[in-house]
């Protein structure tokens, strides 16, 4: 009996220890953390650069360069002006936060840093990392027809492997399957769901991700169609969930009927997104399209499903 009193101590002993030790390491990542987070010392009233308090993860092709010009029009906001690939990219990640925060465009106290990479939203990994950076942080997602947006992502892959003067296979060899699964279907094969460009398409998928660690309120979703048709009233919407003053106007837009799209006016200077924008698509055939969309159908409305709305898409 003694010996089990003495054993059971022992352990206890034990148990204690162990416990401290795992305190004593929580208190200090989460100290680092917060260092990480907050600006350096001696830089409370002036500029710094701060981890962003907000996010567009995507979509690829979406408009998400378009929606992060458009909120840097907003005095209170500023951006991350390349794509930093920092939760995605392992060889990034492994750099730390405190070479993340180096990314980032210095602000004062009360303003916000947004970042954007549309990378992140397919990337399996990426929403566990961006919660354990900040679980508040605000989260941006423009979507648009993911039929339109497949052949977008495509015509881009295809302009760059034709700047590099490398041969690249059309879109149809690509996206169709013959009646075996193996190979171009010459239009008669069906859709092969393989296809890279056609996953990112499958926006229930990451999204359901994303979910599993932030709740839908924390998550923004942006028309990227209407934002193309008529920029302000998405941008409004925009700034009420960025908790931000309406400081951006319809004043700040103009149509450009060369280019087809809206351009932005600041401060008294104009600018327009670059030449890649608005480029032709690829082609891809009406029967091909037709069955693009008849596969993307369900796929669709488990998403709209999920963010408890409808798109008018094929």
């Amino acid at each position: 009996m003694l010996w089990t009193l003495l054993l059971a101590f022992l352990l206890l002993l034990l148990l204690q220890a162990e416990l401290c030790v795992c305190l004593r390491e929580l208190r200090a990542s989460t100290a680092s953390a917060l260092a990480l987070a907050l600006p350096p010392p001696g830089h409370t009233n002036a500029t710094a650069q701060r981890l962003p308090g907000a996010i567009i993860i995507g979509v690829r092709k979406g408009g998400t360069r378009a929606l992060l010009e458009m909120l840097n029009l907003h005095p209170d906001v500023e951006v991350a002006k390349a794509e930093v690939h920092y939760f995605n990219l392992d060889e990034n990640y492994r750099r730390g936060l405190s070479w993340y925060r180096a990314q980032m465009p210095s602000t004062l106290p009360g303003q916000l840093t947004v970042e954007k990479t549309p990378g992140y939203f397919s990337a399996p990994l990426v929403p566990e990392r961006v919660w354990e950076m900040n679980p508040a942080v605000r989260l941006l997602l423009i979507v648009r027809d993911p039929a339109e947006r497949l052949v977008s992502d495509y015509t881009q892959v295809l302009h760059n492997r034709l700047q590099r003067h490398k041969p690249y296979q059309s879109l149809e060899e690509l996206l169709l399957l013959d009646h075996d699964g193996n190979g171009y279907g010459m239009g008669g094969g069906r859709i092969d769901p393989g296809y890279k460009a056609l996953q990112r398409s499958l926006y229930h998928v990451h999204l359901q991700r994303w979910l599993e660690h932030f709740p839908r309120k924390q998550i923004h979703v942006v028309d990227g169609e209407a934002l193309v048709r008529d920029p302000y009233p998405e941008l409004r919407k925009a700034e009420r969930f960025l908790e931000l003053q309406p400081r951006i106007k319809p004043s700040n837009f103009y149509f450009n009927s060369t280019k087809g799209f809206y351009c932005l006016i600041s401060a008294g200077h104009d600018k327009c997104l670059d030449e890649s924008k608005g480029r032709p698509h690829a082609p891809l055939s009406q029967r091909t399209f037709h069955k693009l969309c008849h596969f993307l159908q369900e796929p669709n409305k488990r998403f709209f499903n999920l963010v408890g709305r409808t798109f008018p898409w094929c």
